[in-house]
């Protein structure tokens, strides 16, 4: 082999299997081999090259085209796959996951993980975050998204059971986030949401009528926020939209096992860092399926 590797650079459609179209070359010095191919293909996957639900070629095809060997591009995939750019499906292949909501909530985790944070410190960002979603939302939602946030809200005041009521508030905030049209500013609410979901659901215990007072008291903050966004104004819809999280956040707090939930207390940096990654998990069980 000689002192520098040819790299050829793999154009590939969505099709389900990697096909080379195009062929450049750039050369690969010696010495870290697998970090250089990882970022290579790491540049594909986010410049679109290689674009989601592709299929790579075999790990032996890729060795031969970068001019390695196989356990080093094994190396690479692998890292690809820690940083949420690649899935390996035993027996299939390695298929590129890329998505900016994925890749964000994995570095929220770990951000919140190992800064400590509790649950102050995170839904104070989500307000923030909420509130800038909703002021763009005002001015950028469609009647589409408007209608299907009133829809969200009633499916969320019909819930009989607490799937249902978490799936109507899930759908509520994930559409508000959406309507924004600003991809990562939607990726970090929907996130935070999700987290914010799954600490109301350990705090409530189970308990139904929990989540049915809980949802009731706060069905009014919603018809607002809702109504300031069909009226396109920003003002009102970022101010209902911190006066919503303010009242929601308090009624969290109040759930019937929230007595522990105090911001010093320890057992609460465990119970997020739980729940963060039970978050992530199911996060990634949904981009594994589409």
């Amino acid at each position: 082999m000689t002192k520098s590797h040819v790299v050829k650079k793999r154009v590939a459609k969505t099709i389900g299997r990697s096909e080379l179209q195009d062929q450049r070359y750039r050369q690969i010095r010696r010495g870290r081999l697998a970090e250089q191919i990882c970022d290579d293909l790491a540049n594909n996957i986010l410049s679109g090259t290689l674009a989601r639900g592709t299929k790579l070629q075999t790990e032996r095809e890729i060795a031969e085209g970068y001019g390695v060997s196989g356990p080093t591009v094994r190396e690479a995939i692998r890292a690809l796959a820690a940083m949420r750019l690649l899935e390996v499906r035993h027996g299939s292949g390695a298929y590129v996951t890329a998505d900016c909501e994925q890749i964000v909530a994995t570095a929220l985790r770990s951000t919140i993980q190992i800064e400590g944070l509790g649950v102050l410190d995170v839904l104070g960002v989500l307000g923030i975050l909420n509130s800038a979603a909703a002021e763009f939302a005002a001015a950028r939602a469609t009647k589409g998204e408007v209608e299907a946030l009133r829809e969200a809200n009633n499916r969320v005041a019909s819930g009989a059971d607490i799937e249902s009521i978490v799936a109507g508030l899930k759908d509520f905030h994930f559409t508000l986030a959406t309507a924004s049209h600003n991809p990562l500013l939607a990726a970090l609410c929907k996130f935070l949401i999700s987290l914010q979901m799954e600490l109301a659901q350990e705090l409530a215990g189970g308990s139904l009528d929990a989540w049915l007072n809980t949802t009731r008291r706060l069905a009014s903050d919603r018809g607002r926020l809702i109504d300031a966004i069909a009226t396109k104004d920003a003002d009102l819809a970022r101010e209902s939209s911190r006066t919503y999280h303010q009242h929601a956040l308090a009624v969290i707090l109040k759930l019937p096992n929230a007595n522990a939930a105090r911001k010093a207390d320890p057992m609460l940096a465990r119970l997020m860092a739980s729940l963060v990654t039970r978050t992530t998990a199911q996060s990634s069980k949904v981009f594994a399926k589409t």
